[in-house]
């Protein structure tokens, strides 16, 4: 039952995160400034700043482009900065629980099952022994029963 809930999971966070990363301009993982200079309205930004200074300083083109540039660059750190916090507060994240919390999860759910199995078999040999002798001691299964519910007792806590 818990496989069933973990694998979908797993797979959502998996494509949730790969078409975040598709969706980000800039470069995973690279410093602001590299960032900065990489995305498509930086490089827009640059071409209106050569651009207007080819101009007459009082044209309307010129001041346009100048306009223009300024607010490329601010938007080209806008979402340098964005990026940066998406993959800090959501890609990390998403990337930690499908790689490496859930696959835990389910391994530790997998050995509790077994040691559960383990201990349903050393009890029923402990309540077979005890019909078949007087001495209801159970002595040829209690070291095995002692650790099958030491091990079974510290996964139930995790």
């Amino acid at each position: 039952q818990i496989e069933q809930r973990i694998e979908p999971a797993k797979r959502a966070a998996h494509s949730v995160s790969k078409r975040l990363q598709a969706c980000l301009q800039g470069q995973c993982g690279s410093e602001m400034d590299k960032r900065v200079k990489k995305l498509p309205l930086m490089a827009l930004s640059t071409t209106m700043a050569e651009s207007f200074k080819e101009l007459d300083t009082e044209s309307s083109l010129g001041k346009a482009l100048e306009m223009g540039c300024c607010i490329q660059s601010s938007l080209a750190k806008i979402l340098a900065e964005f990026e940066i916090t998406l993959e800090h507060d959501v890609l990390q994240p998403l990337n930690k629980l499908s790689e490496e919390e859930l696959p835990i999860i389910l391994k530790r759910k997998k050995t509790l099952q077994k040691l559960i199995s383990d201990w349903n078999t050393i009890k029923s040999r402990l309540n077979q022994a005890a019909k078949s002798s007087s001495n209801s001691s159970g002595a040829g299964a209690g070291p095995g029963a002692s650790s099958a519910a030491n091990k079974l007792e510290i996964l139930k806590e995790e």
